[in-house]
């Protein structure tokens, strides 16, 4: 019983609220019109910031959780950390970063770490016989599950995309502003 609270608070608390908080920091960056600072650059750093979270995820999604994986997704998290570190020093001194920005960021850095937390806690035999190799689920995830969260980390990467295109954008404009003779 403990461990299925443990999925629902993973699928139905920390997830959706990793991926509101996603949506809250894209909202933030349109506000502060980000293509026109920091630009492209930044919008990359934030699609490596998504893929250090998504690919662990969508792998636990499918695969035994075993001393691999958790040590691959402890791997992730930390990535994560320090793209985000990278990230902001990259874009503190170019735009503007409003306190509720900064609350948000929090949200995206912590609820990763809160994740990796409860499923260490759910598979910490994982480690008292480890197995290294990744191996499929014996028994898989709820379909609902293994559709939701695929669909929730396209969408989340869309509004990136969509992001990084305003951004390339604005350059190339930029760029044929510049080109065009003075006369």
């Amino acid at each position: 019983m403990t461990s299925e609270i443990v999925w629902r608070v993973l699928a139905f608390g920390a997830l959706p609220a990793w991926l509101l908080a996603g949506a809250a920091d894209w909202l933030c960056h349109r506000r502060t019109e980000i293509e026109r600072t920091s630009g492209a650059t930044e919008s990359v750093w934030h699609m490596v910031l998504h893929a250090e979270i998504a690919v662990p995820l969508l792998l636990g999604l499918w695969l035994e959780i075993n001393a691999g994986l958790l040590l691959f997704m402890a791997a992730c998290v930390l990535a994560h950390m320090l793209t985000s570190l990278s990230d902001s020093r990259y874009a503190q001194p170019l735009r503007y970063i409003s306190p509720i920005e900064q609350m948000v960021h929090s949200w995206l850095e912590m609820l990763p770490l809160f994740a990796l937390v409860l499923i260490t806690l759910l598979h910490a035999d994982a480690f008292t016989d480890p197995h290294w190799l990744p191996a499929w689920r014996a028994e898989p995830l709820p379909k609902a599950w293994r559709i939701a969260v695929p669909v929730g980390l396209g969408c989340g990467f869309a509004m990136i995309f969509e992001e990084y295109l305003r951004g390339l954008w604005h350059l190339r404009a930029r760029r044929a502003l510049s080109a065009e003779p003075h006369l």
